[in-house]
């Protein structure tokens, strides 16, 4: 418990520059699941800072899923925490405002559990790559973690990225990144956020059974930028039937964004995403299991921690 307070604690932010006097607040949490269910025995915990100093108070939440702390602080942002064994642990924070108001220092949160399922191995990689061409299509092996040959050591084409630029200097520029596939029935679909917010484990349990798109076009310059989405759901490696219907396929995510560099003080631009990829034919689970990982010898800044 004292390692979720910790990283509780690294992200309260709290100037006190502002804050000229301590004041009581009382804080509740409601730990619950997925369903509403009230969970007891969870082990909850509030970080927050007095004198410049991090402290918690934590303990169990009682049968109704309750757990009430309160203390004398600053304003500035309570960090709150739940985790039981079957869950995975869910964090969120609440902003105490400078100017003392005794109901929104008083304040009952809600949190959600989501309870583990079935997470399992994956290709997943935190990738960040220079294209080795620009104006046109290069091919990328998700399992090898790397452009295809010649290029890299990848050695089958899942996904086809196309990077293209015209940079007039580094504040007037327009670029434009393309994703395609190289399979009929492959593709790329937005994938909506979940209801419960602060969770480790963010995403939907299952990809997309459809709605694939075969390309996906983003367009970047100095005065736009795509719209940011939660993340994605790839379909690739697809064979389909002599009736064009999906005999076989591969199902991965992407969470957040697509992120591209122009480059435009750069000979060639970049990108980078974070992706998991289920290596079991039609199987559409996206629950990842950090603890094997199928792509091997990855740099820390390249693991991918979170399921």
């Amino acid at each position: 418990m004292k390692k979720i307070i910790s990283l509780v604690l690294t992200n309260i932010v709290i100037n006190y520059a502002y804050a000229q006097t301590e004041h009581e607040w009382h804080a509740t949490l409601k730990v619950v699941n997925e369903t509403g269910v009230p969970i007891a025995t969870a082990n909850a915990g509030i970080g927050y800072y007095t004198n410049s100093v991090g402290a918690s108070a934590d303990g169990l939440t009682d049968t109704n899923g309750f757990f009430s702390a309160s203390h004398r602080s600053y304003g500035g942002t309570l960090g709150f925490s739940a985790e039981k064994a079957g869950y995975y642990t869910t964090r969120l924070s609440y902003n105490l405002p400078f100017s003392y108001d005794a109901a929104k220092w008083n304040p009952t949160q809600t949190v959600v559990l989501r309870i583990i399922g079935k997470p399992i191995p994956m290709y997943a990689k935190k990738q960040e790559i220079r294209f080795p061409k620009l104006n046109e299509p290069v091919g990328f092996d998700l399992m090898a973690g790397d452009w295809v040959t010649p290029y890299g050591k990848g050695v089958h084409t899942d996904i086809l990225l196309d990077a293209r630029r015209k940079i007039a200097s580094d504040r007037e520029f327009n670029a434009e990144l393309t994703v395609t596939f190289p399979n009929k029935g492959d593709g790329i679909v937005v994938a909506l956020s979940e209801p419960v917010t602060g969770s480790e484990f963010k995403t939907s349990r299952a990809a997309a059974p459809s709605g694939y798109n075969p390309e996906l076009v983003l367009h970047y310059s100095d005065t736009e930028r795509p719209q940011s989405v939660f993340g994605y759901f790839l379909r690739v490696r697809t064979v389909l039937d002599q009736d064009g219907q999906i005999e076989s396929a591969l199902y991965g995510k992407i969470h957040g964004d697509f992120r591209f560099y122009p480059g435009t003080i750069a000979p060639t631009s970049g990108m980078g995403f974070d992706y998991y990829l289920n290596p079991t034919p039609n199987d559409r689970n996206v629950e990842f299991d950090p603890q094997k990982n199928l792509i091997k010898d990855l740099k820390p800044l390249e693991e991918v921690k979170e399921p």
